[in-house]
């Protein structure tokens, strides 16, 4: 892909916060007397799979909580397609101080710093499939206690949509931040600044 197209790209990824959250929603929280209205069916569920169900799910928040945060991920890759746009045209024009700034950035800014990023989108692809092997796992046991209208009803809701917009994202965010770390490689090597992070970015 071209900068112009991973540009494209990094603007089409979906909004993680709002995927998260509307799984939640969506999805069997803690079984207590007051909670899944949606699904008043859980409360006869028995006691032992009960008790397991909201183990299962209270050990999954911190995870869910993390993956909250890593909508800046996405934010990252796109200031990242921004700024080697601008690099490309600062190293066409001949101008190496901003072609250094900009370069210096992507390598030493605490926040920036391409390496960082990646291992943050490594980080989110694990917590997405830690999340998408408990429901799995949740969603068995419930299926075992649940007529078959009640599981029915149950799936028919959009909870598996926004696990799988994550698991798109997280596989969308990996392709681009290699074709990233490419062009910027590729870039840097251009204004001096080869340095050994770079090429670990390889």
């Amino acid at each position: 892909m071209d900068l112009k197209e991973l540009k494209k790209e990094t603007q089409k990824l979906d909004n993680i916060k709002e995927d998260i959250e509307n799984f939640q929603e969506n999805w069997v929280k803690v079984i207590k007397s007051n909670t899944n209205k949606k699904f008043p069916f859980l409360k006869n569920i028995s006691a032992d799979v009960k008790k397991e169900i909201n183990t299962m799910i209270s050990e999954l928040q911190n995870n869910i909580n993390q993956i909250k945060y890593d909508q800046a991920i996405n934010e990252k890759l796109r200031q990242y397609s921004y700024y080697l746009i601008e690099l490309k045209l600062t190293t066409l024009n001949g101008n190496k101080s901003k072609s250094q700034f900009i370069t210096n950035q992507l390598i030493n800014d605490d926040f920036f710093k391409l390496q960082n990023t990646i291992n943050d989108i490594k980080l989110f692809e694990e917590n997405v499939k830690k999340l998408s092997g408990q429901y799995d796992e949740i969603n068995m046991l419930l299926q075992k206690e649940l007529s078959l209208d009640e599981a029915l009803y149950f799936m028919e809701h959009s909870h598996k949509i926004y696990l799988n917009n994550l698991i798109k994202t997280s596989q969308k965010q990996k392709n681009i931040v290699r074709h990233l770390g490419r062009h910027f490689i590729s870039l840097a090597k251009e204004t001096g600044l080869v340095h050994k992070q770079i090429n670990s970015n390889k």
